[in-house]
């Protein structure tokens, strides 16, 4: 008996032992199939469904959104403003240049240009030289000349935008 109780023991330490093996086995697959799948996912190549968020219908159908370029329109001759009983600058003449990236909004602008031109010349005289002369008064001032474009594209267009941005090409006060 003593034999068989040997024998007994041993094959249970192969079965075991066996058992074990494949567990390690089985898990070592999970884990480098795991490994696997995050390596592609952080690849892109499975990456998480978009779920109407910020990139909408262009992030289901993987196209590249496609921005417009932007174009540049000189407002010519430059803008000429005089300054009443004032010490510091009698006369400010600026060169103004307009972007969009739509060329409809700059069509719409050659078309109202006696307005426009009206419009910014009087913005133009009535801001003080001393507030003008300062980088503040004169992004200030971009940004009213925007607002007054984009006033008369939304009075006069079915547009409901502006320009994208106002710069000024030249500026000098005197």
């Amino acid at each position: 008996m003593a034999e068989k109780e040997k024998l007994d023991l041993g094959e249970e330490k192969a079965k075991s032992s066996s058992k074990g093996l494949i567990f390690i086995i089985i898990g070592a697959v999970l884990v480098t199939l795991l490994a696997v799948f995050a390596a592609l996912y952080f690849l892109g190549i499975f990456p998480p469904k978009d779920k109407g968020g910020e990139h909408g219908k262009a992030a289901e159908t993987h196209e590249p959104v496609q921005e417009k370029p932007v174009i540049y329109m000189a407002l010519t001759p430059p803008f000429a403003a005089n300054f009443k009983n004032n010490p510091e600058a009698r006369l400010v003449q600026i060169e103004i240049s307009l972007a969009s990236s739509d060329q409809k909004i700059l069509d719409a602008v050659t078309l109202h240009m006696p307005m426009v031109r009206n419009n910014i010349l009087m913005v133009l005289g009535g801001d003080d030289p001393a507030v003008l002369k300062t980088p503040e008064g004169k992004a200030a001032l971009r940004a009213k000349i925007k607002e007054e474009i984009k006033k008369i594209l939304v009075e006069q267009t079915e547009f409901k935008e502006g320009v994208d941005e106002v710069y000024f090409t030249g500026f000098v006060m005197q």
